[in-house]
Order: C-alpha cells, then structure tokens, then sequence
C-alpha cells in the first residue's frame, strides 16, 4: 500500500516540462543504440557524467528497455528510487509523510538525473546507520554488511555519492570504535572494502583523464548554504533559481513567507533533533553528526580549490538528515507536546506548499530547451545564421524528436560552423545570461550591434539582428 501510495505522488510530482541543460546530457547519450556506442559517447562528451556510470547505465536501460521516449516516461525512471527511499525507513513513524511532502525529494523526482538514486542511497545509509549504532539489538557485527553495502551504493551512484559515503564509513566507525578490534569485524567489511577501492580507482583513472565538471569560478561555501536552503523545502517559497542566482536581494519581495516558514521547520527540526539526542548515546551522536559535517566541509574546500560549484543536488544523499527530525518532531510527548506538534505540523504546511509551487509555478521551471531548440531550427529553414550560446546535448534530443538524425545533422552548424562576429550573425539565443556573461554588460554590446531583444522565456533570452 505505501508504495503504491509512494508511486502516485511520483506520477502527480513528474511534468512534461522541457529537459534542461544536464538532462539532456542524459538521454543523449541513453538514445545510443548499444552499449558499445554509448560508453564510446560517454567518452567523447566527455563532462562528469563518466563520473556517475551506473546511472547512466540505468538511464540507458530505462529508456531502451521500457521504451520511454518522452520527458514524463523518461523521468518515471525516478519511482523506484522514490518507492526505496520511502520504504526502507517507513517502520520510523511519519518517516512516509515527510518524505513525499518534501519539495527536494519530489523536486528531483521531476528530474532526468542521478539525484533520486542518490537520496534513496541517503536514506539506505540512514537506515544502515541506525541498526549499526543501536548495538544492543545486534548480534555481533552483522550489522557491517549493511553499512557497507549503502556505502558502495552511495559510491557507484557518483563520485560526489563517493565523499558522502566516506562520511558515512567514518560516522559508523566513531559510533563504535570498539569494532577496529575485533577480527569478525574485518572478516566482513574487507570484501567491501575491495569493491569500493576499485570504484574508487575508477574515479581516479578517469579525473586523471580530464573527466570532470566544468569550473565555475566563486563557487564553495555560499553555494553549501543555497543548497541547504533548497533542503530545507524553502526554495518553492522563494525566488526561482535564475532570479536568486542573478540577485540575493530577490528574495526580499518573499520575506513575509519564508521568514515564518524557516522559523517552523528550522523549530520542528530542531526539536525533532533534541528528541532524538535524549534518546541516543554519546558516541551514536557523534558519528551522527560526524557522518553528515564531514561531507558537508569536504564538499565546500573542493568547491573552492576545484571552482565545482556546489549545489543543493550534491547534498542529495544528506536529506535523511533534515526528514528525519522532522518526523521525531511530529511524533513528540511530554508537557510541551502542543506546541512541539503545532510547529511540526506547521512545518509540513509549508513544506507541502513549497512542493506545490515548485510543482506548478513558471518561476521555478527548468530551461526551456524544447523552445529554444524550436526557434533555432525555424531560424536555421529560413537561412539565419544563429549564434547559439548553450548546451547542445538537449537540442540534439529535441531535433531527433523532431525529425530524426537528419535534422540533428542539420543543427550542428550551430556548433561546427558558429558565427564568429555579431556583423555576420542573424539571430543570438542565450541559456542563463548571468552565466554565459559572467561581469560582461551583453547587453549593451548586442545593442550596439543593432540587435533587439526578441523574447525572454525560462532560461533563455532571443535577440534578432534589425
């Protein structure tokens, strides 16, 4: 019952809504027609998705297997990860609730990417974590090989599921350091050990070989901060990402909901955190925290020496860690329980409403490639020259859609042959200007060049030549 319940909210939480930039990444290279000529392409493209292989082995598979073609049925690759991550901690009360009210968790549902796969493996690793610590009601060291396996998990689903797994591997080790000494101990976890050295190696190989994510300079610890923002389910109450990005103070028009919004899930986090303390010994607590600060630094001082931008999806693995206080919340006692559970409830309201607006409102909607790849073809039938200042990966999709490997050849004029000067250029379309320009006034440059903004939709911004 709970996963059909699970299943249900994963269909209303998926759209039809354009791919964006990294989603098209993905089922580009899901379209090959044979492992063979998808690990060829996943070479060849080159980016950080050869950092995360069993994903896109399971997209490839989705998409052959199942026949999924369209945005909706690629992103229903997502329910089993959201069934998994409901069901493996669902004997927690009100665990369920929280998690399908929970705008990151559905946020991602709607998402052609690795992130749903990751927070199922968060929540793995939290459910391992809490039989290992409660060592009372263990029999020896059985308890290792779950730890161990939603490690290996978190690291064969990227190399960023990779940091938060050795948070994890050191969190269970400080709960319970008398484990280091006993030899049925080791009997267990080598075998895994082996495994996740070997994925390990994997990465290394493959950074060794360039294979990486782009760097964006200034990124680090405000973008940890943005992305904790996003965890807390706040983002749908606030600003869209284009406009937060562009500007802080975007979020002053929405102060008078997200001030009463933080204060409820930041006060019902909070006391769920207590709660959960009280009952809980002193080295379980440690390694707790432990397994969730670590990553969380290590993240921030790779962001900042390696310019990766570090976003809300990176810390997919840690959303355990905001659930589920909000679930100690709603299932608190003693004389303060009104209060206690007024808050909690009051959190999940606007939790539950965050998901809604994130659900339906354009400001949070990803980039329309789907339009813009429709505008560059027209220009491109009518003999433009287009200077086409995106990804190419999602347009490539939409134009097989469209009409198959002839107008994907078609459209790679508009990386092979891209205009080199706006004298020589008809049309300019532009994926997050704030991005592309970095400190640059584009603007004023494309009207000195007597170009016209032509239109402006999420993402994207369209001049023509006059």
């Amino acid at each position: 019952m709970l996963s059909l319940v699970a299943i249900t909210v994963g269909l209303v939480s998926i759209s039809q809504q354009s791919f964006w930039m990294d989603e098209g990444g993905t089922i580009f290279r899901a379209m090959m027609p044979t492992i063979k000529d998808w690990w060829r392409m996943m070479l060849q493209l080159r980016g950080s998705d050869v950092l995360m292989p069993v994903y896109m082995l399971y997209a490839w598979f989705w998409h052959h297997i199942v026949g999924a073609t369209t945005e909706y049925a690629l992103r229903t690759s997502n329910l089993p990860w959201l069934v998994l991550t409901v069901v493996i901690l669902a004997r927690l009360r009100f665990w369920p609730l929280v998690c399908l009210i929970s705008p990151f968790v559905l946020y991602f549902v709607n998402d052609f990417r690795p992130y749903s796969m990751q927070i199922a493996a968060g929540a793995c690793a939290a459910a391992s974590l809490a039989r290992w610590m409660d060592g009372t009601k263990q029999s020896g060291f059985h308890g290792v090989h779950a730890v161990c396996a939603s490690c290996l998990f978190l690291i064969t689903c990227s190399l960023t599921g990779a940091v938060w797994a050795a948070g994890v591997a050191v969190g269970a080790v400080l709960s319970r350091p008398e484990c280091l000494r006993r030899m049925d101990f080791w009997k267990r976890a080598i075998p895994w050990i082996v495994m996740a050295l070997l994925a390990g190696g994997y990465y290394a190989f493959m950074m060794h070989k360039g294979y990486r994510a782009t760097g964006i300079p200034d990124a680090g610890v405000m973008n940890v901060m943005f992305g904790l923002y996003e965890m807390t389910g706040l983002l749908g109450l606030g600003p869209g990402k284009d406009e937060l990005r562009r500007s802080l103070s975007s979020v002053i028009p929405h102060l008078w909901l997200l001030i009463p919004a933080a204060m409820c899930i930041g006060g019902a986090w909070l006391c769920g955190f207590v709660s959960w303390a009280q009952g809980t010994s002193r080295l379980a607590r440690y390694g707790a925290v432990v397994a969730v600060v670590l990553p969380l630094l290590g993240l921030a001082v790779i962001g900042v020496l390696m310019e990766f931008r570090v976003v809300g999806r990176h810390l997919s693995p840690a959303i355990p860690a905001i659930l589920l206080p909000l679930a100690a919340c709603l299932r608190a006692d003693g004389p303060r329980r009104k209060i206690t559970l007024t808050v909690g409830w009051a959190a999940c309201f606007f939790m539950a409403l965050s998901a809604i607006n994130l659900r339906l409102l354009e400001r949070h909607a990803n980039d329309d490639y789907r339009r813009a790849t429709n505008i560059a073809i027209n220009a491109l039938k009518e003999g433009k020259r287009v200077w086409w200042r995106a990804d190419m990966n999602t347009p490539r999709y939409y134009a097989y859609r469209i009409g198959g490997m002839p107008v994907v050849n078609a459209i790679q004029i508009l990386e092979s042959d891209a205009p080199t000067s706006l004298l020589t250029t008809d049309l300019v379309i532009i994926n997050r200007p704030d991005l592309q320009y970095r400190g640059f006034d584009y603007q004023s440059e494309l009207k000195r060049n007597f170009f016209k903004q032509d239109a402006v939709f999420t993402g994207f911004e369209v001049w023509e030549a006059k």
